[in-house]
């Protein structure tokens, strides 16, 4: 790796910090290694400059399970995760109903559909230019992380 630094430190400098836009360039010369090699150093880089999305992401308390407005039932998290990736119109009312709840009662939820949705509308289109901007997409990582923070390691 130490032999393409300096090459990888060029590429930083004027502005490409994609790693599999790295990792390809410095195929080319040669780099027989892993992405996940060449990610944990750019980790580094990023840690370093202390890249910082605008707004960050919203604080989320999700210790408070959401109820289903028409039985009053705790909705199910194996249900919460067929409704956060069906779309719209797929929806039957109730269904709509607990979705609508959910996204009310959950940021982490609106938050997750989102993603999940715009991510099916990118792979329905075939538009790998697309898909490749939401994988760089600065903001997407950062909400998924937070959201997986928030569920998974509270207090993190």
């Amino acid at each position: 790796m130490n032999v393409f630094q300096n090459s990888l430190a060029e590429c930083w400098k004027n502005g490409n910090r994609v790693g599999r836009h790295l990792l390809y360039d410095i195929k080319n010369r040669g780099y027989t290694g892993s992405r996940s090699n060449l990610e944990r150093l750019l980790k580094v880089w990023r840690e370093a400059e202390n890249i910082q999305p605008d707004d960050p992401p919203p604080d989320v308390d999700v210790s408070e399970p959401v109820r289903d407005p028409d039985p009053g039932h705790m909705i199910s998290s194996v249900v919460a995760a067929a409704l956060c990736i069906k779309p719209r119109g797929l929806l039957t009312d109730r269904q709509a109903g607990k979705a609508n709840a959910l996204k009310q009662g959950s940021t982490v939820f609106a938050i997750m559909r989102g993603l999940a949705l715009r991510f099916n509308g990118i792979l329905r289109s075939r538009n790998s230019e697309a898909l490749a901007k939401w994988i760089d997409d600065p903001l997407t990582p950062s909400l998924r992380q937070h959201a997986f923070r928030q569920r998974f390691a509270p207090g993190y």
